[in-house]
């Protein structure tokens, strides 16, 4: 107890000197949390912190805010989460970290078993946390292992270390950020569970070394590189239609590349001020891992340099000669954007050429790709103003190109256009998103304690708070399951994020199919194809004009795979038949690559071409694609290999 008193003397708390009377209803002293940079007086604070937010804290209830809706209260709850994450061991973080990027299964040969560990590369969406603790455990603690996976994890240099992650950082930084309000806020609202910890902090602390005076004024910036410098980008980046080698690649430095954003708007460069820009749209602008003579190239060329990404996308000739040769992948060597401009070039390349245009410039821009009615298609997305993103720039609107799909490039993950509107049109409140959020970490200190009870009460609190918000919903579903709740409660919760998802098709689908997997496993499999049909009916082509092809044919395909898997091959096809009835004259590339080519292929690596070939023709007789458009070629393709026509099937139409 002397310790805490002379703690609380050196930092001056307002309003007492024991947890009961810590007055969290004033904002921190600020000025005197800057000199506690010590490493026991910051672990002490954090428990003692962390003591007197769980008894003060009241969560939100209809009609009436919460403690994290209190202004004071909520500078306490952003500085316990910083203090947390300083005072976490990094061997605890890597492993939480490392549970939803490797896949993990066990082998069994004779009397010896073993476990297969696979990474999941960037660019993939991270798991849920299957790896068992005692693998994990080994992992970590062997020093050859984790070189490895953090070699193909991790942007380097980067060396795992035992220790608190306060251990690898100066302590003037460290002071620095805990006598900085403002950095506090924006570091609670930007970091995330797939960030590795360790990483963006040296990222983060790097900067601040190399530009003292800047730091804080691009505190955006600062940190818009630093989470997304932490995780390489993808192999395949920027898309999957070029030779990497050809690619102008390069992974700088978080801190040289902070220095050439701040000279580029200091010189007048760049389109959009990134002091304006919050660090969930300055990711946007960051994340192109380019040689910087690729970026002057945009920026040095004055008729370049006040292109938007538009302007840019329609500048670059299409090459239709290239389509014609059946040539998709880019055929001229290596991929700059000067090639590009010279030689012309097709959708991948028009988008990609008009994103990074955008970024050169500091406008927030994003590659989308998709399927329509006669296959594949990219365009891109760009931020027009705060708030405001265009995200069908090039999106044909007569291809029907239900969803866009790109990377969020902070861990590197799909998301989709669907995902990006979600979160800057629908979230509802800041305020009330930045409480829900302030909640979670109060949840997560009652988990430190034990408290499941409690924790449960602050997710529900979050969800009071701001329900259009579709990770508080997951979070609580992680909390339902861990907590062994019946699977009633399950069902209720799932039930009831669907009535709230109601206008978003894919966050009601995900809801719907964990009712499935619930039907599924307690055997219930009529209602599971109920639900599934369900999903199908809900996302149809036609008179739906929101329709979501990709859903309802990946639904589709769930009803069909299970007969196709249990070599019922004649009810694969029959059940292939009435979804090609249901979803076929609108579903596109989206039910072509998501049933027909897995059905067919199946059916020919199982001996059944003459299924395979009946499965092809009638879908051609349906979906009709455009004659030697790209699905047209694909379906000729698959057809010669299951042993019909090599050049097309009799009923293509031409």
């Amino acid at each position: 107890m002397l310790a805490l008193l002379f703690l609380i003397a050196d930092i001056s708390w307002s309003g007492g000197n024991t947890t009961e009377t810590l007055d969290l209803t004033r904002p921190p002293d600020y000025k005197q949390l800057g000199i506690i940079a010590g490493k026991e007086k910051l672990s002490l604070l954090r428990d003692t912190l962390g003591d007197a937010l769980t008894s003060h804290w009241k969560d939100s209830r209809s009609g009436r805010p919460g403690s994290s809706s209190n202004a004071a209260f909520a500078k306490w709850v952003d500085l316990y989460q910083w203090l947390d994450l300083l005072e976490s061991n990094e061997n605890e973080v890597m492993k939480h970290w490392l549970s939803r990027h490797l896949s993990m299964t066990a082998q069994q040969s004779g009397l010896d078993r073993s476990m297969h560990i696979t990474i999941i590369q960037p660019g993939i969406a991270p798991g849920h946390g299957s790896g068992s603790p005692e693998l994990l455990d080994k992992i970590v603690s062997d020093d050859a292992v984790m070189q490895k996976i953090v070699a193909k994890l991790v942007a380097q240099p980067f060396t795992p270390a035992a220790g608190l992650l306060a251990d690898r950082l100066d302590p003037n930084f460290i002071s620095a950020t805990l006598a900085d309000p403002d950095f506090l806020q924006r570091w609670s609202e930007s970091y995330s569970q797939d960030d590795v910890a360790p990483k963006v902090l040296l990222n983060f602390q790097a900067i601040w070394k190399s530009h003292s005076a800047d730091w804080h004024e691009f505190q955006s910036l600062a940190l818009a590189l630093a989470v997304v410098k932490d995780q390489p980008a993808p192999d395949f980046w920027p898309h999957h239609q070029v030779a990497q080698v050809d690619v102008p690649r390069e992974e700088g430095q978080p801190e040289e590349l902070f220095s050439q954003w701040v000279e580029a708007f200091r010189a007048g460069k760049l389109r959009m001020d990134p002091r304006l820009l919050e660090v969930e749209d300055l990711k946007f602008v960051v994340d192109a891992p380019l040689k910087e003579s690729e970026i002057d190239s945009i920026r040095e060329n004055p008729q370049l340099a006040h292109l938007d990404p538009q302007k840019a996308f329609e500048s670059i000739p299409y090459d239709q000669g290239r389509v014609i040769k059946n040539v998709y992948d880019w055929p001229w060597g290596e991929y700059l954007l000067a090639d590009i401009r010279m030689h012309g070039g097709i959708c991948v390349d028009q988008a990609y050429y008009a994103a990074i245009v955008g970024k050169a410039l500091g406008i927030p821009t994003i590659f989308f790709s998709g399927q329509g009615k006669d296959g594949g298609h990219a365009w891109v997305g760009y931020l027009k103003g705060p708030g405001h993103w265009e995200l069908n720039v090039a999106r044909y609107a007569s291809q029907n190109y239900a969803t866009g799909e790109g990377l969020d490039p902070q861990d590197w993950s799909p998301i989709t256009d669907h995902d990006l509107e979600l979160i800057t049109r629908h979230l509802g409140n800041p305020d009330f998103q930045n409480a829900a959020r302030r909640d979670l970490i109060i949840g997560s200190v009652f988990r430190r304690k034990g408290d499941l009870a409690g924790e449960g009460r602050a997710l529900q609190s979050a969800l009071q708070v701001s329900p259009e918000n579709p990770s508080l919903w997951d979070a609580r579903e992680e909390w339902l399951i861990r907590t062994g709740a019946p699977v009633a409660d399950l069902k209720a919760h799932h039930q009831a994020a669907i009535a709230q998802f109601s206008r978003f098709s894919d966050l009601k689908a995900q809801h719907q199919e964990a009712l499935i997997a619930l039907a599924v496993s307690s055997g219930d499999k009529k209602n599971a194809e109920e639900l599934s049909d369900q999903i199908v009916h809900e996302n149809r082509g036609g008179w739906n004009r929101d329709a979501r092809t990709d859903l309802s044919s990946q639904a589709a395909w769930s009803l069909i795979s299970d007969r196709l898997q249990t070599k019922d091959f004649a009810a694969a096809v029959e059940e292939f038949e009435r979804q090609l009835h249901l979803l076929g004259e609108t579903g596109g590339g989206n039910f072509y690559y998501k049933v027909v080519a897995p059905l067919a292929s199946g059916l020919i690596s199982a001996g059944r071409q003459d299924l395979a070939l009946r499965v092809l023709k009638e879908a051609c007789q349906t979906i009709r694609p455009t004659y030697d458009s790209i699905l047209d070629r694909d379906l000729r393709k698959l057809w010669a290999v299951a042993g019909g026509a090599p050049s097309k099937p009799a009923s293509s139409p031409r």
